[in-house]
């Protein structure tokens, strides 16, 4: 089966252009504090990791790894430092083929990975004791060749789950659902979660009812689980939905902004705002809520503004009021402060031995853990 890897970088074939003098005083070199590389000390697990999320008790980090197809456990210690505990990689019983995104609910105890290539849900239980337990796997069940090669001869009954070359995956604690933006399905799937973690399909948005939702690639909702937004590459937009007293989703609006290839999104400021990245041409866009409460876009912070190369994620930071932006180009994670219509840099986190940032979660209010997919490494900074 062809690597993950080629494929996620497809994505961010982006042509390089000169970063000026102002863009490159934003560049903060930073040596992390801990250091774990795949294949080094016993560690496995670490073949471009695609992402990265923390127990309740930030005790244990969870990482998704697309080449090593599998799902790794880390023991965080008191100092920061980690250790690996448990791999479980993608076989005949587990599938985990191009793991691209992983998530916990609210307990900690129930984790679930999306990967890409097998189309799957898979839900684990975890335990200090027992580590990691396969719980349930959601899956369509349709070849790898039909899926990415042969698309166009899939019937919708075929299709059930909406999860076809599921590329994100979020989590609404509020509302105990999951969300899945899925490539080959081209729309988003719902899913709430029973009082055992299993994922049960309650809603599915598809591209036939929202162009714009074609080749979904990433999913969000702000804190309350009210409202949804969806990346669509192909459809070039996002989409933007609210939940109803009956736990549905209905179109709300269409983000109205002339994207390259949009990538990824993210709610602030308890849903006031919305940021959107581009992949190819890494504008940041900032939208707010305006009087009508729909959302108009305020700001477009540019690359000859900001320098970064090839945007690929943004989320939230510490704060409701600053978002993070990663680079697989530039290799940098950075932090805006959003002030009304304006996006305020205020640091960056660009260690030189490591390249290609893909996620990173928040130990402790100064220590960050952080996931570097060209480095096959994971680190922890103070941040």
């Amino acid at each position: 089966m062809q690597t993950t890897r080629c494929y996620l970088y497809l994505f961010l074939a982006i042509s390089f252009i000169s970063i000026g003098a102002s863009a490159n005083d934003l560049i903060t070199t930073q040596t992390p504090s801990f250091v774990l590389k795949d294949n080094l000390q016993g560690v496995d697990g670490l073949d471009n990791p695609r992402d990265i999320t923390l127990s309740k008790d930030k005790k244990w980090a969870f990482v998704a790894s697309a080449d090593d197809n599998s799902l790794s456990v880390f023991k965080v210690n008191p100092d920061f430092s980690l250790s690996h505990r448990q791999t479980i990689k993608s076989n005949d019983k587990v599938k985990l083929e191009g793991a691209l995104s992983v998530v916990s609910d609210d307990s900690g105890q129930n984790i679930y990975v999306l990967s890409y290539y097998h189309s799957a849900l898979l839900h684990f239980n975890f335990s200090e004791d027992a580590g990691l337990t396969l719980q349930h796997t959601l899956s369509d069940n349709l070849p790898f060749a039909q899926v990415f090669k042969q698309p166009d001869t899939i019937k919708p009954e075929q299709d059930a789950l909406g999860i076809l070359g599921g590329y994100e995956l979020a989590i609404n604690h509020n509302t105990n659902q999951l969300f899945i933006a899925a490539t080959v399905s081209h729309g988003v799937s719902v899913f709430n979660l029973n009082q055992d973690g299993k994922p049960m399909l309650s809603q599915r948005i598809h591209a036939n009812k929202d162009a714009a939702l074609s080749g979904a690639v990433s999913v969000t909702t702000d804190k309350t689980g009210q409202l949804l937004a969806v990346v669509g590459m192909n459809g070039k937009a996002v989409s933007i939905y609210r939940r109803n007293k009956a736990g549905k989703f209905h179109f709300s609006q269409t983000l109205e902004h002339l994207f390259n290839m949009p990538i990824s999104v993210s709610f602030a400021g308890n849903g006031h705002y919305l940021i959107a990245v581009d992949a190819i041409n890494s504008d940041i866009v900032l939208a707010r809520k305006n009087q009508e409460q729909a959302f108009e876009v305020v700001k477009v912070l540019s690359k000859t503004e900001h320098g970064i190369e090839g945007l690929n994620k943004v989320t939230l930071s510490k704060s409701e009021h600053a978002i993070l932006t990663f680079s697989e180009q530039s290799h940098r994670i950075d932090e805006f402060l959003i002030n009304e219509a304006a996006l305020k840099h205020l640091r960056s986190l660009r260690p030189s031995e490591l390249n290609s940032a893909t996620a990173l979660e928040f130990l402790d209010s100064t220590h960050a853990v952080s996931t570097w997919a060209k480095s096959d490494s994971i680190a922890v900074f103070k941040f």
